[in-house]
C-alpha cells in the first residue's frame, strides 16, 4: 500500500469515527443540545481535529444525514434485486413499504432528513459536500420511483398516461407526508385528531398505499388484484 493510499484511508476512518461519535451524541442529546466539544470528547479527539474534517455541527449533522440517506437507497436497491419476481404496481408498493419499515427502525435518521429538508440557506448548501451528497441521494431514491413507474407502464400494470418523473414526485412526496405522521406518532408527538378518529397509523398508510395503488393502476391491473 502506497503512502497516498495510506493517508486517504486513514482520512477516512478519521471521518467515520467522528460521524459515529456525532451519531451517538446527537441521537441521545438532540441536535441543539449537542456540542462539537461533546462530540470531541466522545470520539477521544481534540475539538481541533473535528474541524479539520468538519467546519461545525451543522456539516456534522448533514454528514449524518448522509449516511441515513445512503443505507435508505441501499434498501431500496435490494427491492429491485428481485424485480423480475414483481410487477411495476407492486414494486411501488414495495418500495413505500420499505421507507416506512427504515423510518419506523430509524426515527433518527429521519429527523435528520427532515433537518436537511429545512434548511432555506441554498449558497450555503451548495458550499457543502454532504448537502451535495444529500441532494444525490435524494435524486437517487426518487429515480428508483421512476424506475419502477416505468416498468409498471411497460407490464401493463401502471397507466402509461401519467409522467413518469412528475407521479414519482406525488407519491415521494405523499409518501414523506404520511410517514412524518407516523413518525410523529411513534416518537410520542401526534396529531390529536388521529386518536379522536380512532384511526390506526398503520391502517392510514396501508389505506394510502391502497389509493396510491389503485389511482395509478390500468383497468386489467385493477381487475387482476
Amino acid at each position: 500500500m502506497g503512502t497516498e493510499e495510506r493517508k486517504a484511508r486513514e482520512k477516512e476512518r478519521r471521518r467515520k469515527q467522528i460521524i459515529d461519535a456525532a451519531e451517538k451524541i446527537i441521537f441521545s442529546k438532540g441536535l441543539e443540545q449537542s456540542t462539537m466539544d461533546g462530540i470531541a470528547e466522545e470520539a477521544e479527539l481534540s475539538k481541533g481535529t473535528l474541524y479539520l474534517y468538519f467546519k461545525n455541527k451543522t456539516e456534522l449533522y448533514l454528514a449524518i444525514t448522509e449516511r441515513g440517506s445512503s443505507m435508505l437507497n441501499a434498501r431500496f436497491s435490494k427491492v429491485f434485486t428481485s424485480a423480475h419476481d414483481h410487477t411495476g404496481i407492486e414494486l411501488i408498493r414495495l418500495i413505500g413499504e420499505t421507507y416506512l419499515t427504515f423510518v419506523r427502525e430509524n426515527p433518527n435518521y429521519f429527523k435528520a432528513f427532515m433537518y436537511y429538508e429545512s434548511l432555506s440557506d441554498v449558497k450555503e448548501l451548495e458550499k457543502s459536500e454532504f448537502a451535495q451528497s444529500c441532494e444525490e441521494n435524494r435524486r437517487e431514491a426518487l429515480n428508483f420511483i421512476i424506475r419502477a413507474l416505468q416498468i409498471g407502464m411497460q407490464d401493463g400494470t401502471v397507466d402509461d398516461s401519467y409522467d413518469p418523473k412528475e407521479l414519482a414526485v406525488v407519491i415521494w412526496s405523499s409518501t414523506r407526508g404520511i410517514t412524518t405522521v407516523s413518525h410523529m406518532k411513534g416518537v410520542g408527538h401526534h396529531f390529536e385528531v388521529l386518536d379522536d378518529m380512532e384511526i390506526p397509523v398503520d391502517a392510514l398508510f396501508e389505506n394510502f398505499l391502497k389509493l396510491v395503488g389503485t389511482g395509478i393502476a390500468t383497468e386489467e391491473a385493477r381487475k387482476s388484484r
